[in-house]
């Protein structure tokens, strides 16, 4: 009879001031965000500033409340009370970014404006809202500022947090931040600013790109946003096509691949190792991948449509990184290119871009990943006495980082099919489940068909769709395990 002492589990102490406190920083500096489109209103005689002057009022002073009442300069946050700081944050903040579109001129109702903020601010894309070109300027700015802090959101947890976390074998990405680290950037603060003034910079740039060519400096600035955070948000129904210029499409395209690459390689090359980037496999397989879908329509759309060859490769690449970069700008509605093309398309849409950046989907490197276990798998079976090594540029992938990449794939394709299904009881045929459910988790932006593709957008769907969508959007920003970890009992106890 075995002697040994079972250690009784304990439930887990989760303070509620550090997650408190967080919540309401970021929620007031929301509330000064709302500033500019009150300006922007003011400035044009519009109304709606009275509703963005409530708004911000309203916002900075709980969030100040919150984090005044809460601050404690010396307390050490937890790793249960980070796991659920982020969702409460996130929850939180697209509750109160929601409330300027049902109190605008708009008048959306609850679940319209709570898809519209979480749609911004998880840089998705998808919109419920019609007649962007005649919506007031405050209202736009507002759109285009949701998408572009949520990107710099996105970015920050993507470097920091989801490595600390170990969500997804994402422990690789982990920065060593250390006070006695011989690595870059030894201080937190650094990183972010770091980013930050990087995230700025390709933004400005990209907007005097954007002015070059042929946009009005609201345009610009708006659009630089959104291609930069990979968000896909526009001034215009039409989007991206409304210009009808090359021009304009090229250097969307520039950007929204530069905004789908890691940003902690940006950092690497400010500081004097720019060969870095082009070095990492996953962005070679970015690369790649682009390449390799753009060259498949380019030969269809030739073959099907008789369409120029340099035409089909402009429109073909505008579609394959605004769909793989889960930009979700409209350029060109694939939907019209046949079968092949929207099976291209839904398969971007899963893959996503490299981690690190503003991108949603699985992740490049997670495919890199499995690719590479597959071989060695293969190999194995042909050599069964041999040894082979599984790398991400030239380091082991230890099987902590195997085992996390996997059951985050997994689970990926198993919420991918529930909401698949739930959306195709409320009353959505396959193509347009399939394409809502990979577009709300991948946070894409067009869905798929005639109803929810490239051309349309969300406002007809069942309120109980939207819904989900908006739960999806969150969860795939979020990695899913984020949102879902608090909700299993052995989270709550030791």
């Amino acid at each position: 009879m075995s002697n040994a002492r079972v250690t009784p589990r304990k439930d887990v102490t989760v303070r509620a001031a550090p997650i408190l406190f967080f919540v309401g920083v970021v929620s007031g500096c929301f509330g000064i965000a709302m500033l500019a489109p009150l300006l922007i209103d003011v400035a044009d005689g519009h109304e709606d500033y009275a509703v963005f002057l409530v708004c911000a009022a309203g916002t900075l002073f709980i969030g100040a409340g919150l984090a005044f009442a809460t601050y404690d300069r010396g307390q050490q946050i937890t790793l249960n009370e980070t796991l659920l700081l982020l969702p409460a944050t996130w929850i939180t903040v697209s509750l109160v970014t929601a409330v300027p579109f049902m109190l605008s001129e708009l008048q959306l109702p609850l679940a319209d404006a709570v898809f519209e903020a979480v749609s911004g601010l998880t840089n998705t894309g998808s919109t419920v809202i019609v007649g962007l070109d005649a919506l007031p300027r405050g209202l736009l700015l507002w759109r285009f500022l949701l998408q572009w802090i949520g990107g710099f959101g996105v970015v920050t947890i993507a470097v920091l947090a989801l490595p600390f976390l170990r969500i997804g074998g994402l422990q690789l990405f982990s920065l060593d931040l250390s006070p006695n680290s011989t690595k870059f950037l030894p201080r937190i603060t650094e990183v972010v600013s770091q980013i930050g003034i990087i995230y700025a910079i390709l933004t400005a740039i990209c907007a005097l790109c954007f002015w070059i060519v042929g946009m009005s400096g609201f345009d610009a600035i708006g659009h630089a946003m959104t291609a930069l955070a990979t968000g896909g948000y526009s001034s215009h129904d039409a989007s991206i096509g409304f210009f009808q210029s090359a021009a304009i499409e090229w250097v969307a395209i520039v950007f929204m691949t530069l905004g789908a690459m890691p940003f902690g390689l940006y950092i690497v090359a400010a500081y004097g190792r720019p060969g870095r980037l082009f070095q990492d496999d996953q962005v070679r397989l970015f690369l790649g991948i682009i390449a390799i879908a753009t060259l498949l329509l380019v030969i269809w759309r030739v073959i099907e449509h008789d369409v120029p060859a340099w035409t089909a490769l402009r429109q073909s690449l505008f579609v394959v990184v605004s769909t793989i970069t889960t930009t979700g700008f409209t350029g060109h509605d694939f939907s019209d290119w046949g079968g092949f093309a929207e099976v291209i398309a839904l398969l971007l849409m899963l893959i996503g871009g490299c981690t690190g950046s503003t991108v949603g989907g699985i992740k490049v490197f997670r495919v890199f990943a499995m690719v590479k276990l597959l071989r060695a798998q293969m190999y194995r079976q042909i050599f069964p006495h041999g040894t082979f090594r599984v790398t991400f540029n030239g380091e082991n992938i230890s099987d902590a980082v195997r085992t996390g990449i996997a059951s985050y794939i997994f689970m990926y394709l198993v919420l991918l099919i529930a909401l698949t299904l739930a959306f195709a009881f409320f009353g959505l045929d396959f193509r347009e489940s399939l394409g809502a459910a990979a577009t709300a988790l991948g946070n894409n932006g067009p869905g798929l068909g005639s109803t929810y593709g490239p051309c349309c957008t969300f406002v007809e769907a069942p309120t109980a769709v939207k819904w989900l969508m908006s739960f999806g959007m969150l969860a795939g920003r979020l990695e899913i395990l984020i949102l879902l970890i608090p909700f299993s009992r052995s989270f709550w106890r030791n």
